[in-house]
């Protein structure tokens, strides 16, 4: 596996794996994230935000992470964690995480955000963050929408 930064060929990939995860990424999260790559892709040496995928040894792409100022808080936040369906449990969503985190650290911060959704059904998502030493801060009700709940995770780095 290779971890990249995420190019503009990758977004229809990305996209289609994000939809692979409808718990995960229902429509109106997935609509964010065209806007959010191309504001990637057009400013160089962007510290406000950064996308990555992974590379299977085939060169497909099997997972996708990014991270984003969160200017409200003042923390980076990681977005977008999305691993293929047949490559899930093989680590990929960790090694991109802890390479976002890596990141994030090389910006100066200590600490991360990270939001996912808390409906019924995405138990494995949470215990998953948790495995990985992230902790719950707070869980808001109906936050996107009636049964689409908004749960906070933090990890110091």
């Amino acid at each position: 596996m290779h971890i990249r930064l995420l190019e503009k060929h990758d977004q229809l990939h990305v996209e289609h794996m994000m939809a692979g995860h409808p718990l995960q990424f229902p429509p109106f999260i997935i609509e964010k994230y065209p806007e959010r790559w191309q504001a990637f892709l057009t400013v160089q040496n962007n510290k406000q935000c950064g996308y990555y995928v992974a590379l299977a040894n085939s060169g497909d792409v099997v997972g996708h992470a990014g991270y984003l100022l969160n200017e409200e808080l003042a923390l980076y936040e990681i977005v977008g964690v999305a691993v293929s369906q047949k490559n899930q449990r093989q680590g990929i969503g960790r090694v991109l995480i802890d390479h976002i985190c890596s990141k994030i650290s090389e910006l100066g911060m200590n600490q991360v955000i990270l939001y996912t959704l808390g409906h019924a059904g995405n138990e494995e998502t949470l215990s998953f963050y948790r495995g990985i030493g992230f902790e719950m801060m707070n869980f808001e009700n109906d936050f996107f929408r009636t049964d689409f709940h908004r749960v906070t995770f933090v990890k110091a780095l």
